[in-house]
């Protein structure tokens, strides 16, 4: 018989997708789990996997087409109907990144045994071919973490999500869960993290080793193409010649095809246009700017990053703004604040929006409770989220709920700006870029790291006077990074 597998509904709400690409062609013979369609929603880049076994009868979509949620995707030719537990729900085809847990001096962040245990749990038997549907979202990198004092479980690692070939690990059977080794370049638990599970699929497939690869997908991610090249290698096949493209005759237009293009506005383009035009238009905002001496915070910066509890963890400038502004919004509580006409709801804790540039364009992931987290835990989840981000794997749930926001655009070489708000927010701090200045130091001017800070608020709820007077502590923050010690 012949199953109709539907467009769900991968994040909270959402209404259409965008088919990217299909991994599957008419023809092909897939199994439960095999993600056969890539995905883009307005808040991120989604993989499907299949929740039946056959052969593939029909591409209902095209890849470039946008579909509602619950039309039909993809028609699969099966012996039996599919079982309830292998339909795939919201929650398991979006499951959100698990945020970095907060660590202190006393209980550094790790993996817990119940978080051990689900990366390690074998999926429940479907009736068909004994899979059950894995979700697609991003999981939580346990590798950054450090071990809890006086805990020394040792990572686990399933050698049978490798694609490992049939080796006899410490003398048990493929699928066996076994210690990972010693940290090193050669971690299996680093090749985990670095080869998504569609990745590891097909190296299972291909008879290629994993722990063999380089990746060369940002981040050092192992990418499908590593993987058949490798493959290739190992069955004597030269890689196919790319052509040097001629050099194109000159027409007088900058780039070569029709004199004007039509792009179609859709997916992360098409929110941010919806939500900065619905800020602009219906909140007044107040902008402030100062500018502060942050030599103490670089000299902060730069212990932390020989500090080998930092090892790849982002430490930058953003880090101790995101930690000045936590600080700042308990002494200025309005800036943490929600309007609603009638009244405005202050929030006693902080949902931190970080905005990021990414090829597919601006999004703004949320750090949830990010008052919770010590600095090294808060280094970790700027870490993952931005990783996430780039990658387009952030996922929905991940999007919202955002309470104040920050933006950097020192990266860029910029100075200020005047940034829009995200909805339902009241405040975004704005970092420039730091230089070396000439400042004056009591009688003497010596040269210093200085940098611009400022931001934009809702002038319904917020005056120039609360808005200056959080800036300035912020600023206060950056230029005595001591203040966070109380």
């Amino acid at each position: 018989m012949v199953d109709t597998f539907n467009l769900p509904d991968v994040g909270e709400g959402l209404t259409e997708a965008e088919i990217v690409s299909w991994r599957v062609a008419v023809g092909d013979t897939v199994e439960v789990n095999d993600i056969v369609v890539e995905i883009e929603t307005a808040k991120s880049l989604v993989e499907l996997p299949i929740p039946y076994a056959g052969q593939v009868q029909e591409l209902v979509a095209d890849e470039g087409e946008t579909i509602e949620v619950g039309s039909p995707l993809i028609r699969i030719a099966v012996e039996g109907s599919p079982s309830p537990e292998t339909e795939p729900s919201a929650a398991q085809l979006a499951e959100p990144a698990a945020a970095p847990a907060p660590v202190d001096d006393e209980s550094a962040g790790t993996t817990s045994s119940a978080a051990q245990a689900r990366s390690t749990s074998t999926p429940a038997s479907s009736s068909q071919s004994g899979d059950s549907l894995i979700g697609s979202g991003p999981k939580a990198d346990s590798a950054r973490r450090r071990p809890r004092s006086g805990h020394t479980t040792p990572d686990l690692v399933d050698v049978s999500d490798l694609g490992l070939p049939d080796l006899d690990l410490s003398g048990g059977r493929p699928g066996d869960v076994v210690p990972a080794p010693a940290a090193g370049a050669s971690d299996i638990g680093d090749l985990v993290a670095k080869a998504s599970p569609p990745v590891r699929a097909l190296a299972k497939r291909l008879g290629v080793a994993v722990w063999e690869l380089v990746g060369s997908g940002g981040n050092g991610k192992i990418t499908r193409d590593d993987v058949e090249r490798r493959a290739r290698q190992k069955n004597g096949e030269k890689a196919p010649a790319t052509a040097t493209p001629a050099e194109p005759p000159f027409t007088g237009l900058l780039r070569e095809g029709p004199r004007e293009e039509k792009v179609p506005v859709r997916g992360i383009r098409k929110a941010t246009a919806t939500n900065v035009s619905a800020s602009a238009s219906e909140v007044p905002h107040v902008s402030v700017f100062k500018e502060i001496d942050v030599t103490r915070t670089m000299e902060l910066r730069t212990a932390l990053k020989r500090d080998p509890s930092y090892e790849g963890l982002s430490v930058s400038p953003l880090l101790f703004a995101a930690k000045a502004i936590i600080w700042a919004a308990r002494r200025n509580p309005q800036v943490n604040a929600t309007w609603h006409d009638s009244h405005y709801s202050v929030k006693n804790y902080v949902n931190l929006g970080i905005a990021a540039a990414t090829p597919r364009g601006l999004m703004v992931p949320v750090i949830h409770d990010a008052q919770t987290y010590s600095t090294r835990g808060l280094a970790a989840a700027i870490t993952q989220l931005t990783v996430d981000a780039r990658d387009g794997k952030t996922a929905p749930a991940d999007m919202q709920g955002g309470t104040i926001s920050i933006t950097n655009v020192g990266p860029l070489g910029l100075d200020g700006g005047t940034p829009i708000l995200p909805p339902g927010q009241a405040s975004i701090v704005l970092l420039g870029a730091v230089r070396r200045k000439p400042w004056v130091v009591g009688e003497q001017i010596v040269p210093r790291d200085v940098m611009t800070i400022g931001g934009s608020f809702d002038h319904r709820l917020i005056d120039g006077d609360h808005a200056g007077r959080f800036i300035s502590d912020v600023g206060a923050v950056l230029e005595q990074p001591g203040l966070l010690l109380d």
